[in-house]
């Protein structure tokens, strides 16, 4: 059975789903720190609130 991941970049994520993990703080880039949770469900959803942009200058 091969498992697929994909991944969903953005400023803002909503996630619906039967069952949170417990947050968990993990190491991010250089002294960084992010918090990493997993929820499950069936289906889990998961959306783009906010859709990523970057600034020019």
């Amino acid at each position: 059975m091969s498992q697929s991941n994909e991944r969903i970049e953005a400023e803002k994520i909503r996630c619906v789903g039967r069952r949170i993990s417990k947050p968990r703080l993990i190491q991010w880039t250089g002294k960084h720190r992010a918090m990493e949770m997993f929820v499950e469900g069936r289906p889990a959803i998961a959306e783009a609130v906010r859709v990523w942009r970057v600034l020019k200058r």
